[in-house]
């Protein structure tokens, strides 16, 4: 079912005239008491003539969004929709009751929360029973619009309406008093004729509107090549379409008599030229790069040590090429041949690591390694190297340091397809029996290329 309301309008101002949005609107009941803001006690109002109304099945809050769900028991209203307000009445318990601001709508089921500032609600515990709603319904207190202006729909009867400011622009609260609410509401009467005008740049059809009808507004045709803009000269005016004049444009704006170019490039790298420049009406700039000769063997590269600098030609250095230095500490060399060291990163699948120089640096400790029989080598998938002699780690400290240097003696994959060095990564192990007893440490140096295996 529904019920019908009638309207009141109003406006809330400065005594100078200028409007006041956001002041607050409260509607009481006569008698009514106003030594409080909000006063009592507060009206039912509603946002539209018609409100519809009928009953609930259940209720419930969400422990996850904090919102209530009112269960409609049957149809919901079309004027029921996101952002709307509904009045919920007669629930058992109370904290279901009130105005509550729609979040959505599913079948049956509405879904609620505070109006206006759709802060979480407390949970109001589990519903027993009993229940109505009232469509279109109005918060009270309401706030004015950013005109100033307000309006609400109440049954007909005589109301105060209180109005006071949570911003302290209102020094004293309004209190009309007897305030009627009549059949009909703000703007009962009959229009006989309504009219449209509007600036030149538009074109109206259809005014004037006697009975029924459309008023449109359409864009009016206007010369070629103008714009929309304020005089040319002068003092501030209404806009109107006219002519581009010069003072339009930004300061710098004007006539470009000439154009030249000049082209600076590193004079050990590139000699260059420009033709073409300047350009006085029309023409075509044209640079010309040429590579300078350069001595053999070298190649464009920063420094080859110390901080970045200009790069320049010159021969490569062993820092050029991709190099590695892994630490082994006493506890690395007593498990080589139980836990190989990572000397290279794998590559990345369709590449392979091929050595030109490793260093094997050794620093002797107290105590002397003893070996047991097995070389060290160095793997690349099933590729192996091995040292010919394990003789550089079985030293102690005299001497204290010892250096062994060779390039890659070259390896052969014995797996099959695809290579097991593909993609592998090198290490250093020993074959069999780990080294024994000693303390000392080394540094493995690894210079090497990453090469496709397809």
């Amino acid at each position: 079912m529904s019920t019908n309301q009638s309207r009141y309008d109003g406006r809330v101002q400065s005594t100078t005239g200028q409007a006041l949005a956001g002041a607050s609107i409260a509607v009481l009941t006569q008698p009514a008491v106003t030594t409080t803001q909000p006063g009592s006690p507060l009206a039912a109002l509603f946002s539209a003539t018609v409100s519809n109304t009928g009953t609930l099945t259940t209720a419930s809050w969400s422990t996850l969004t904090q919102q209530l769900t009112f269960a409609f028991s049957g149809a919901v209203p079309a004027d029921v929709i996101a952002g709307s307000y509904i009045s919920i009445t007669g629930v058992n318990p109370a904290g279901y009751n009130g105005i509550w601001q729609v979040v959505s709508v599913a079948g049956l089921n509405v879904v609620a929360t505070t109006p206006v500032t759709l802060a979480p609600v407390a949970n109001p515990g589990t519903y027993v029973s009993g229940g109505a709603f009232a469509t279109s319904a109005l918060p009270n207190p309401f706030l004015s619009d950013q005109l100033g202006n307000f309006f609400f729909y109440a049954a007909v009867g005589i109301y105060t309406v209180q109005i006071y400011d949570t911003q302290g622009r209102i020094t004293n609260q309004l209190i009309l008093a007897d305030q009627p609410v009549v059949p009909g509401g703000a703007g009962a009467g009959s229009v006989t004729s309504v009219g449209l005008s509007l600036p030149a740049e538009f074109t109206v059809t259809g005014s004037p509107v006697t009975g029924s009808g459309t008023l449109t507004a359409t864009k009016a045709t206007e010369t070629a090549n103008t714009v929309w803009a304020g005089p040319t000269t002068g003092a501030p005016a209404a806009p109107a379409f006219r002519a581009l004049v010069a003072a339009d444009m930004p300061a710098g704006t004007g006539t470009v008599t000439s154009v030249a170019h000049t082209l600076t490039v590193p004079g050990s790298v590139f000699s260059a030229s420009v033709g073409g420049s300047p350009i006085t009406t029309s023409g075509t700039l044209a640079d010309t790069l040429s590579l300078v000769t350069q001595t053999a063997n070298t190649v464009w590269a920063g420094p080859s040590s110390g901080a970045a600098s200009t790069p320049t030609f010159r021969s490569f250095v062993a820092q050029d090429l991709p190099n590695t230095t892994t630490p082994l500490t006493s506890a690395n060399l007593l498990a080589l041949q139980t836990t190989p060291i990572t000397l290279v990163p794998a590559p990345g699948v369709g590449f392979t690591i091929v050595p030109t120089m490793i260093i094997i640096k050794f620093f002797g400790g107290s105590i002397a390694y003893t070996d047991a029989g097995g070389a060290v080598q160095f793997s690349i998938g099933s590729a192996i190297a091995a040292l010919a002699a394990n003789a550089i780690f079985l030293v102690t400290t005299s001497p204290n340091r010892r250096i062994q240097s060779f390039p890659w003696p070259g390896a052969t994959d014995t797996a099959g397809n695809p290579p097991s060095e593909d993609n592998a990564v090198m290490t250093i192990n020993k074959l069999t029996n780990n080294l024994a007893a000693g303390n000392g440490t080394a540094s493995i140096l690894v210079w090497y290329y990453v090469v496709p295996t397809t």
